[in-house]
C-alpha cells in the first residue's frame, strides 16, 4: 500500500481508480451439485420423508457440529421459527434479540405471538452487548436469541451466564456465521437450539433452506412436526394437535446443499485468509477500524465491516461509500438492515404485524404492551451513520483485496486531508 500515490485525484473526481484489477466472475455451483442433482431426478422422489438427500444432509450437518441432531427446512427464517417455536413459550412472552440483525429473526417470535426486546450491541463488534441484554431481563422474558452478526461469534460466555442465572434458553442464530469459532468451538454448539441458513447470500447455499440443530430428544421431535404442519409421520397419524406451518426442505434443495456443504472448509479458510488481510491492511490507515475480532475468536466475514473515524474525516458514511464505489470498492453504507436497527421498522413502530390488530405487542389476554423508541439502542443506532459494509467472497483474490484497501486508504486520505484544510 505505500506505493499508491494517496494524493492522486479521487475517481469520483476524475482521477485513475484505486481497483484497476477486474474482479473476475463468481462460480459457485458445479458438476458436483448435478451429480447429485442427478442422482435425485433418477430415484424420482422429490418429497423430503420419502428421499434420503434431506436425511444425509442432516447427518452431516449435526457431525459436522458435533450435535445429536439436525433438523432441515425451508429457510433461514423458518429455521429461526422452528427453533422458537420448539420452546413451546406462551403467547405474551418476551424474547430478548440483537437490534442489528435480519428480519427473519424475528419473524417466528411475531408468528407465535411472542414479542421482540431488542438489545444493544457492542460498539467495536456490533454483537449483543451481554449487559444490555442483562438489563432487559424481566418477569415476562421466555428465551434469549443470541445472533452472531456477520460472521463474528457474539461473546457466548457472558451470554451463557446469563441465561443460566435466569434460567432462559439461549437459542444462537447462526445464519452468517458458518466457520465461525469461539475459543476454539464452532458457534452453534452452546445454545439449546440453533438455527442455520442456506439461502442465496451466504457461506454456502441451495438457493433458500434451513438448519436446526439440538441435542435433545423432545425438541428434534418437535421441530419434526412442527416443520410438516403437526403431522407424526414417524407414527403414522395425521391428527394435528397444534398449529403448524409447511417448512419442509425438498430433496433437490437437499442435493444442492449436501455438495456445497463439502466445499464448506476450503470457502470458509479463503474468508477467514482474506478478511484477516484486509484487517491487517485497514488497521494501518488512520481514520478506519476494522470490525475488532475478539482474542480466541476465529472471523469468518460473511460481511467484511469497518467503522469511520467521522470526526477525523468529516464526511457522512455515504459520501465515503460513493468515493469507494467510484474507485472500483463495493463498499455500502447503512450496513443490511434498511438503514436502522430492527425496532425501527415500521412494523415495529406501528405495531402492525398483523391487520387491523395491535397484536402480539399489546394483548389485553397477554398483558402484553411493548412500544419501541428511537433511543432504545443508542450503539445500534449510531452504528448506521459510522459503519460500511464490503460484501466478502471467496473468489476474491489476493490483489483484489489489497486493490480494496487502497481504495479506502486514498479515500480515507482525501477527506482527512480536506478536514485538516
Amino acid at each position: 500500500m505505500a506505493e499508491m500515490n494517496f494524493s492522486e485525484r479521487l475517481a469520483l473526481h476524475g482521477g485513475p481508480r484505486a481497483k484497476r484489477t477486474p474482479i473476475a466472475p463468481r462460480k459457485r455451483h458445479g458438476e458436483r451439485e448435478k451429480q447429485l442433482l442427478n442422482e435425485v431426478i433418477d430415484a424420482d422422489v422429490l418429497f423430503y420423508y420419502f428421499g434420503t438427500k434431506v436425511r444425509e444432509l442432516e447427518r452431516r450437518f449435526a457431525t459436522l457440529y458435533g450435535r445429536r441432531h439436525a433438523i432441515a427446512c425451508s429457510s433461514g427464517t423458518a429455521a429461526v421459527h422452528m427453533a422458537v417455536a420448539a420452546l413451546r413459550l406462551p403467547p405474551g412472552s418476551e424474547v430478548i434479540t440483537s437490534a442489528i440483525t435480519d428480519m427473519g429473526s424475528v419473524t417466528g417470535i411475531l408468528y407465535q405471538g411472542l414479542v421482540p426486546v431488542f438489545a444493544d450491541v457492542e460498539a467495536e463488534t456490533l454483537n449483543m452487548d451481554p449487559s444490555s441484554v442483562r438489563e432487559r431481563i424481566t418477569a415476562r422474558t421466555g428465551a434469549i436469541l443470541v445472533v452472531h452478526h456477520a460472521g463474528l461469534a457474539a461473546n457466548l460466555d457472558a451470554l451463557a451466564d446469563v441465561a443460566r442465572e435466569r434460567g432462559l434458553p439461549l437459542i444462537e442464530d447462526c445464519a452468517q456465521a458458518y466457520g465461525c469459532t469461539y475459543h476454539g468451538e464452532p458457534v452453534g454448539r452452546r445454545g439449546v437450539l440453533s438455527s442455520f441458513s442456506l439461502n442465496h447470500f451466504k457461506h454456502i447455499t441451495c438457493g433458500s433452506g434451513g438448519m436446526v440443530l439440538t441435542d435433545e430428544d423432545q425438541l428434534r421431535y418437535f421441530c419434526s412436526l412442527f416443520l410438516d404442519k403437526c403431522y407424526q409421520r414417524e407414527e403414522g397419524v395425521r391428527n394435528p394437535f397444534f398449529l403448524a406451518p409447511n417448512y419442509q426442505m425438498t430433496e433437490l434443495q437437499a442435493a444442492v446443499a449436501l455438495a456445497q456443504l463439502e466445499k464448506l472448509p476450503e470457502i470458509v479458510e479463503r474468508r477467514s485468509s482474506l478478511g484477516v488481510r484486509l484487517d491487517q491492511h485497514l488497521r494501518r490507515i488512520p481514520g478506519v477500524h476494522p470490525q475488532l475480532t475478539p482474542p480466541g475468536c476465529r472471523h469468518s466475514y460473511f460481511l467484511y465491516l469497518f467503522r469511520l473515524d467521522l470526526a477525523a474525516l468529516r464526511c457522512t458514511a455515504e459520501e465515503f461509500a460513493s468515493a469507494l464505489n467510484a474507485e472500483g470498492v463495493p463498499a455500502r453504507a447503512r450496513l443490511i438492515t434498511g438503514g436502522r436497527p430492527v425496532y425501527l421498522y415500521d412494523i415495529f413502530q406501528n405495531r402492525s404485524a398483523f391487520p387491523g390488530s395491535r397484536y402480539p405487542f399489546y394483548s389485553l389476554d397477554t398483558g402484553a404492551d411493548r412500544v419501541y423508541r428511537r433511543g432504545d439502542c443508542p450503539a445500534a443506532e449510531a452504528a448506521f451513520s459510522q459503519w460500511l459494509t464490503i460484501e466478502m467472497a471467496e473468489h476474491y483474490t489476493e490483489t483484489d483485496i489489497d486493490e480494496f484497501a487502497l481504495g479506502i486508504g486514498k479515500v480515507a486520505w482525501h477527506y482527512r486531508k480536506r478536514a485538516a484544510a
